[in-house]
């Protein structure tokens, strides 16, 4: 009996220590399942259930390529540049604000022309704030925040018209026009502070109409900025106030809002001044006082964040402006406290 048990009890240990390998064997697989079906090729990242630190996995998908620019109002320098714009044959405007002018490059920041001076009469500016472009490549267009006006001016910078809002008819006087964009249709659309709307012209200056108003329901805003078209012209506009995006139909039908007043993830200060679109609808924010950009998909999920305060290069110094070329996959950027422009590559 007592050699029969301790035969017994040595079987039954064999078992116990067989059955843990075979546990143990079970669970190795399914974590390497895991571990390959979660390998995200192409980005290096590997994404092992949520332990991995989910913000180096969002900053990772970005790579800094050159930036041009320093301080002064010499060819090819700025003094606080603002906002910039893209061409369909990937030529970049610059709005250098405190030199009164605009600066257009090509894609390799070869300097190609440059007007303006400080003034109100045609084809100057006072505090030239922003800049877009029509799809054609063809016009371009300028907004002032002094003279309150809309100028117009061919791609080489020849003025063409120009309108202001000192009208008591139309889009009405005392407007604070801040950032604009042009559709497919060619429609140019301004952000305005001052009555909290969206206002939409003709491309050589009549009024069409507005929509919005002050508050922080859908279709209200509070310190309206930053505006962009997709390719299928939705329009997204950052609601600086509100510290949120809202998207809209170029009719001006409310179709969704994402984004809160905070520093994680998804989340904006009140200070989100630029805003654009990609080919394949990513949209990509502007915020400057946290210095950093964060790309979304149309619906507002968070894909990407990038950025930190600094002069180095791939830092930010309030940034301002942003614009893509969807030929090349580059992102540039008007880091303006740094007077320079820098260029991205999203993966």
């Amino acid at each position: 009996m007592v050699c029969n048990m301790t035969e017994f009890r040595f079987i039954r240990s064999k078992r116990t220590f067989v059955g843990l390998l075979i546990g143990s064997f079970i669970l190795s697989l399914f974590y390497f399942s895991f571990y390959i079906d979660n390998f995200h090729h192409g980005t290096g990242l590997i994404v092992f259930a949520q332990q991995q630190d989910q913000k180096k996995d969002l900053a990772e998908n970005y790579t800094f390529e050159r930036s041009w620019g320093s301080k002064g109002a010499g060819d090819k320098q700025f003094m606080n540049p603002h906002s910039l714009a893209i061409d369909l044959f990937g030529n970049v405007y610059v709005t250098d604000t405190g030199n009164n002018r605009v600066e257009k490059f090509s894609s390799n920041h070869t300097l190609l022309e440059k007007w303006g001076s400080k003034g109100n009469g045609d084809g100057q500016f006072n505090q030239l704030h922003d800049i877009a472009v029509e799809p054609t490549g063809n016009f371009v267009y300028t907004v002032e925040l002094a003279n309150h006006r809309v100028q117009k001016f061919d791609d080489n910078g020849t003025f063409i018209t120009k309108w202001g809002f000192n009208d008591t008819g139309g889009a009405g006087a005392d407007r604070k026009p801040h950032q604009l964009a042009v559709d497919s249709y060619g429609y140019v659309y301004l952000t305005d502070r001052a009555g909290s709307e969206v206002l939409k012209f003709n491309n050589i200056g009549k009024f069409m109409e507005k929509w919005g108003s002050l508050g922080s329901g859908n279709k209200q805003f509070v310190r309206p900025h930053g505006i962009a078209f997709d390719s299928e012209d939705y329009m997204y506009i950052t609601d600086m106030g509100n510290s949120r995006v809202q998207k809209f139909d170029r009719n001006g039908t409310f179709i969704s809002m994402w984004g809160s007043y905070g520093t994680g993830n998804g989340q904006f200060s009140d200070s989100i001044p630029g805003i654009a679109v990609d080919s394949k609808g990513f949209v990509y924010v502007i915020d400057r006082l946290e210095s950093r950009i964060q790309k979304f998909d149309g619906i507002g999920t968070l894909i990407t964040i990038w950025g930190s305060k600094g002069s180095s290069l791939g830092e930010f110094n309030k940034p301002e402006d942003i614009a893509i070329n969807n030929k090349t996959g580059e992102v540039f950027i008007t880091d303006t406290q740094n007077s320079r422009v820098q260029v991205f590559h999203i993966k």
